[in-house]
């Protein structure tokens, strides 16, 4: 009996040590009442390395981007212009990261305007900026991802999350925020910022119908959108749709 059981024993499968493998749920990133489609998803294209869990969602330039979680904006940069598709534009994207509980932090990326400040407090759903086409991006989008606090930037390495009510979307899923309540003081599409006429990436692609939305602009954003306002116009006409960006896989950029 001792020669079978020890053969029993060495054939069974290693068990590996236990760890806490709970994916963090975190909300939509973008306003209340806005629908857009998941146009990058996980470890393809430009999401690798520690932005191998990001998703990009496509979506007009001045669409509200929101906080996913209630957390403090740990870093956060809005004076950017510029962006093109090529990763050596990547340092100059404009960026939130906030800090949340649990030693993980959220990641926007490609604001037109950003209107938080370091160090401030955020609610859940809380305007953050307008989402853009700045630093490594061929076409208007939001990157979005969840990662781990280990580091002083701003690129720090994305971990495995779920978005409330669609667990791991994957590309082209339509990701639908919360409807906005009747009395909320809901942030709204900047209507003032030419570069919403930018094309999207890839041009092909076309818009499906409720992912755009327009109105007012929230109080004290309008300063910060007008500065962005009188050099956007040059910055579009200065940039081209390059050969990249055709062939990209419906990312729209990234990082």
């Amino acid at each position: 009996m001792i020669l079978p059981t020890i053969f029993l024993l060495a054939s069974a499968p290693a068990v590996p040590p236990a760890r806490n493998t709970v994916a963090p749920e975190i909300g939509v990133p973008f306003a209340c009442g806005r629908v857009f489609p998941v146009s990058q998803g996980h470890d393809t294209g430009s999401h690798l390395q520690n932005d191998t869990y990001a998703w990009d969602f496509r979506m007009p330039v001045g669409t509200p981007v929101v906080a996913a979680e209630d957390g403090q904006v740990r870093l956060a940069r809005g004076d950017s212009t510029q962006g093109a598709c090529d990763p050596k534009m990547a340092q100059h994207a404009n960026y939130v990261v906030v800090a949340h509980s649990g030693g993980v932090e959220t990641q926007y990326l490609h604001f037109s305007a950003v209107v938080v400040k370091p160090g401030e407090q955020v609610r859940k759903g809380q305007l953050l900026g307008y989402s853009g086409n700045t630093g490594w991006s061929c076409g208007p989008h939001l990157h979005f991802k969840v990662a781990r606090a280990v580091g002083s930037g701003w690129n720090n390495p994305s971990v495995p999350a779920l978005i409330s009510g669609y667990g791991d979307p994957v590309r082209d899923t339509l990701i639908a925020a919360p409807a906005c309540g009747k009395n909320q003081d809901m942030p709204v599409m900047a209507a003032n910022d030419p570069r919403g006429n930018a094309p999207l990436a890839p041009a092909s692609d076309v818009m499906r119908e409720g992912e755009q939305a327009a109105g007012g602009i929230p109080s004290g954003a309008r300063s910060i959108l007008d500065k962005v306002s009188r050099t956007a116009s040059e910055s579009a006409r200065q940039r081209e749709q390059t050969p990249e960006a055709r062939a990209s896989d419906g990312a729209g950029g990234s990082r």
